[in-house]
């Protein structure tokens, strides 16, 4: 899937999230087990902040009147929502960076073959040429040796054979 295809996905999974979240704020009231989970949650939620608004302002509290169950119901309701929300946000944020993670690290990996390939082939063309080099120095080894024994047997047929005196005139 292209980038722009996995975004418009990830903005099509939050949008869907939010009706969800919804429909569970509705059923909060009609479902006995979510309505005292979300009374729990809205309960939990009102003493945190509570607290922490105390403690900001430099008060120390004992203890929190819990609040209405239909409060707690609709703050434990919207906080479940909002984290139902959040958590598909988030889950598309992690989505697109380990997908990019990994693409990454593919592009990395097919560089290094790449590299790894055209060291190898470097390699090759390398001992291939000092093949080469190895053998052509043999060889002008071997026709260095050739030139200087013609060479041995040239001086020795010319001590050997004289040419006629026709052929120098003025003698040797």
């Amino acid at each position: 899937m292209t980038t722009i295809g996995v975004k418009i996905a990830g903005l099509l999974f939050k949008q869907l999230v939010k009706p969800v979240a919804k429909g569970l704020k509705d059923q909060a009231s009609h479902n006995p087990w979510l309505r005292s989970y979300c009374i729990r949650v809205g309960d939990w939620q009102n003493r945190i902040s509570l607290r922490l608004t105390l403690r900001m302002k430099g008060h120390n509290p004992k203890s929190i009147k819990p609040i209405s169950d239909e409060k707690a119901l609709e703050y434990g309701a919207n906080f479940l929502g909002e984290v139902m929300v959040f958590s598909a946000g988030a889950l598309v944020a992690i989505f697109e960076y380990s997908r990019k993670y990994f693409a990454d690290q593919y592009k990395a990996e097919k560089k290094k073959r790449a590299e790894e390939e055209a060291a190898s082939a470097l390699e090759r063309r390398f001992k291939h040429l000092e093949e080469n080099l190895s053998f052509c120095l043999a060889k002008e080894v071997l026709q260095q040796k050739e030139i200087e024994e013609l060479g041995k047997k040239l001086e020795a047929l010319e001590k050997d054979s004289k040419p006629p005196s026709w052929f120098w005139p003025f003698g040797r």
